[in-house]
């Protein structure tokens, strides 16, 4: 069985380490997908037959580049976008987003969870939505007379138009009357008489090439991915080699480890009388995995998680913590914590002696009886 791969972040002297998550691998074959989509494919390649404002120039090489050009360059004229909105923005912090962070925090998950958003809200505004970029065509037209070159030049149309009722069409300009007229295929499904019902390549690679039209091989859309990495990442749990940064006392109520503690006060092994050898307690504890659960010892609002993260001054992460090692883990911590355990100033070991912390503990004195009352005792 092949190994998981896992990925490890290093913070305030704490290892954080979480299986990697499945939707990052699913990005990058989109990703590549995308790129793989040339502008040739996309009919979207910039128009050579354009002059003076209304010259466009070369479009993007392929779809991944012209989604993050959306909107911000390389509109036509007579566009009626605003040129300052769009895609560009959201997919560079998507990218980073999801190639950088290794072990999404809390605060990281809400900053992609707002991306989704924003992107999906694409869908609401029709100057920026892909399917709803208009174009203006001729409705019922038919073929006329083929059209002759002069002195040699390329002309762009093929044949002269006839009749026709010209009519707003979306998504894509390859419709039935680009086709009769220069000559080139329909790309069917990629435009439409109606809005929010084309699937030209942009929408596909944001939403998938599911449904209506040509496809151009994207098999999973961007939003379908992020909607997958906001539903994996609360629940991807994290495994913490535990830098005890805050008061290791906190630990006490995570049952795991208040049973390990209590566990060491019944040894008398770890005892010089009641004096416990802190030392060689705080080593074992730090070669024991501890499991974090879901519930805490008398904090019924403290996520048993976020004690963990709080002893290790570490931010909130995004998914729970399975289970935790304690690393620099030294003799005075070991006394905090044993007296967070106990919960009280007295405490009375198996082995009759009183637990002596010094400083920490009270050890009731010895009460020496007179002999008066030793001969008269009953």
């Amino acid at each position: 069985m092949p190994k998981t791969k896992k990925a490890t972040i290093n913070l305030n002297g704490s290892s954080i380490e979480i299986d990697e998550y499945n939707f990052k691998k699913d990005y990058l074959i989109w990703k590549k997908q995308c790129e793989s989509v040339s502008s040739e494919v996309m009919a979207s390649t910039g128009s050579p037959h354009m002059r003076g404002a209304s010259k466009r120039g070369k479009y993007p090489k392929n779809l991944y580049l012209q989604m993050k050009a959306h909107v911000v360059k390389y509109l036509r004229s007579t566009s009626k976008n605003p040129g300052n909105t769009g895609t560009s923005t959201v997919i560079d912090q998507i990218d980073e987003s999801i190639l950088n962070v290794e072990v999404y925090t809390l605060k990281q998950l809400d900053f992609l969870e707002d991306l989704s958003v924003e992107l999906d809200e694409i869908l609401d505004v029709d100057n920026i939505n892909p399917r709803n970029t208009l174009f203006t065509s001729m409705k019922g037209a038919k073929r006329g007379e083929k059209i002759k070159s002069k002195d040699g030049e390329s002309v762009r149309a093929k044949y002269k138009m006839e009749g026709g009722e010209e009519v707003p069409i979306y998504g894509h300009y390859r419709d039935p009357y680009f086709e009769l007229k220069y000559g080139e295929p329909e790309k069917k499904g990629w435009w439409s008489y109606e809005k929010n019902t084309a699937n030209p390549p942009l929408a596909q690679a944001i939403y998938g090439s599911g449904g209506k039209g040509e496809s151009v091989g994207i098999t999973k859309g961007l939003v379908q991915i992020l909607e997958e990495a906001l539903e994996e990442i609360p629940k991807k749990g994290s495994n913490i080699n535990l830098s005890v940064q805050r008061k290791s006392g906190s630990l006490a109520a995570i049952p795991s480890v208040r049973k390990a503690v209590f566990s060491l006060l019944g040894r008398a092994d770890l005892f010089s009388g009641g004096k416990p050898k802190l030392k060689q307690m705080s080593s074992i504890l730090q070669g024991m995995d501890f499991v974090v659960g879901d519930k805490s010892y008398g904090r019924r609002t403290a996520s048993p998680s976020n004690i963990v993260t709080y002893v290790g001054n570490l931010p909130k992460l995004a998914g729970p913590v399975d289970t935790f090692r304690l690393n620099r883990f030294g003799a005075t911590a070991m006394a905090s914590l044993i007296l967070a355990v106990i919960g009280k100033k007295t405490y009375r070991l198996k082995n009759n002696n009183y637990l002596d912390i010094k400083g920490k503990t009270i050890v009731p004195k010895e009460v020496k009886k007179s002999w008066s009352e030793m001969l008269w005792r009953d």
